[in-house]
């Protein structure tokens, strides 16, 4: 199944394919906004990639000091850390967000390999989202179980 992709805009400074960025909400000035519709028809706190620019034709906004121009998104692939037997390249899963105690991390000592806890809750992804498994990447035990690093793609 091909990403759904959606036409919106972003500030020209910002509008470069492969660029990714979270949308996160509707602000005060896109209230009064003539396009806002176009800019707003994306979800909150989700992380999208440029696919490309759509035109050069240079719209007004309150919030870019430059404007803004038309691009083509779909959802980025978002890094995680899940439960291994679910680490499988292709395969659909349903997001579950992993709770883990950060032992000696969370002191600063290195004991647990140098691990990014964020990657156990991720921006941009919420329990019960539906995902693509896109890479599987090294796994790692902790806490009795076994991990791995993979990067999901929330499906349309």
């Amino acid at each position: 199944m091909a990403a759904a992709v959606k036409i919106t805009v972003i500030g020209s400074r910002l509008a470069k394919p492969g660029g990714e960025f979270f949308f996160m909400q509707e602000m005060e000035e896109c209230k009064k906004c003539q396009i806002r519709g176009t800019c707003l028809n994306l979800e909150p706190g989700r992380k999208y990639v440029i696919q490309s620019v759509k035109n050069a034709n240079l719209l007004s906004c309150a919030l870019h000091d430059e404007g803004v121009l038309a691009v083509v998104v779909k959802n980025a692939p978002v890094e995680a850390y899940v439960d291994s037997k679910k680490a499988v390249s292709g395969s659909k899963i349903v997001y579950e967000p992993v709770f883990v105690r950060k032992n000696s991390a969370e002191n600063g000592d290195d004991e647990d390999g140098g691990l990014d806890y964020a990657l156990f809750s991720p921006k941009g992804l919420e329990k019960g989202d539906k995902c693509v498994v896109a890479d599987v990447f090294e796994g790692f035990e902790l806490d009795g179980k076994t991990y791995k690093r993979v990067y999901l793609v929330l499906e349309s």
